[in-house]
């Protein structure tokens, strides 16, 4: 049994519990079982539409510290094998007391320097930083460990040579409904308004029904939640727009030429790696640019939009990073745990 301790909820979205259900997906196919604990019952919509175990620690996310005394009685009890924690907020001291009891690996965005069994960094930019307490052969770092589900594996997609569709993708949540201010600076946009346009919305957007009205009459724009098929809808779209986050590993897989954006400090470190190794067009960071950031999107869209060429460029760039398997190679390393990883 391996246990994996991650949260979703409208404050942090559902990035955290996405990534690592699809690393659970893998577990299950290589024949383990998986169970998630989380904080509270906030995340557990998404547990529950896949099927998946999982016990409620009834604890505060921000605070996981307050939670060791339950997780400890948890862990004699039931005797995971392994435990892997995808949290920004476990602390050095929470890791060491649970690796008392039950190996631990740690999923890390941020550079945090843990001792821990097995770590893994699987962003763009994860040669930033310096792990100077982990053995090389405790780690799994780069892209080749991106987590995505199974339906990003080896999928196939062609440019086409007239763009139609877009796609608008903002995350879990979005606080500040970018994909609403995008859609309606578009549509008033004319190079942009005779477009098709795709907008998810996220399992803790709580501007559903802002998108709704905006769609509503315009035959030209779907607003899609609880979406199953995201590798399929990526598929339909000749460009994408999307905020920083395991989005743009999924779109890479598929191939999708896009814009990508920041609107949250976390974001802004893997939008800027994309940009930098030439992968997308470059929105910026809606924390410094502000309304200027739906200007300068719905510029790149009709750039994008009127060249064909440098959307063959991206596509190709963009496939050739990603192959999808990320999670089945994460699945193989942690079901080796039980001979010392």
């Amino acid at each position: 049994m391996i246990w994996i301790r991650a949260d979703a909820n409208h404050k942090i979205g559902s990035g955290h519990v996405m990534r690592c259900l699809s690393i659970a997906g893998e577990l299950k196919r290589q024949g383990e079982e998986v169970c998630f604990l989380v904080a509270d019952e906030e995340s557990l919509p998404l547990l529950q539409a896949r099927g998946q175990e999982f016990l409620v620690l009834h604890s505060d996310y921000l605070e996981p510290e307050g939670e060791l005394e339950r997780l400890e009685e948890l862990l004699r009890e039931r005797k995971p094998d392994f435990f892997l924690a995808d949290s920004y907020y476990v602390t050095e001291a929470y890791l060491s007391r649970v690796r008392r009891l039950v190996p631990v690996g740690y999923l890390d965005d941020l550079g945090r320097d843990f001792a821990v069994d097995l770590l893994i960094n699987y962003n763009i930019f994860c040669d930033d930083f310096s792990y100077k307490m982990m053995p090389r052969d405790k780690m799994l770092t780069g892209v080749a460990y991106a987590p995505l589900r199974k339906e990003f594996s080896g999928v196939s997609y062609r440019v086409r040579e007239k763009a139609a569709r877009v796609l608008i993708t903002t995350g879990g949540s979005d606080g500040y409904n970018l994909a609403g201010q995008l859609l309606e600076r578009v549509l008033s946009h004319p190079p942009a308004s005779g477009l098709e346009y795709r907008v998810v919305s996220g399992a803790y957007n709580q501007h559903l029904e802002k998108l709704e009205a905006l769609a509503a009459g315009r035959p030209n724009v779907r607003i899609y939640s609880n979406v199953s098929q995201m590798q399929e809808l990526m598929k339909e779209c000749d460009i994408a727009v999307s905020a920083g986050g395991s989005t743009l590993y999924e779109l890479c897989a598929v191939g999708v030429p896009m814009i990508c954006f920041s609107f949250v400090e976390s974001q802004g470190r893997i939008v800027e790696c994309f940009r930098e190794k030439d992968l997308v067009c470059y929105g910026g960071s809606y924390l410094t640019l502000g309304k200027q950031l739906l200007e300068d999107i719905t510029d790149n869209i009709v750039r994008l939009m009127e060249d064909p060429a440098l959307r063959r460029k991206y596509s190709e760039k963009m496939k050739s990073l990603v192959d999808g398997q990320g999670a089945a190679r994460i699945a193989e390393r942690l079901t080796a745990g039980r001979k010392g990883l």
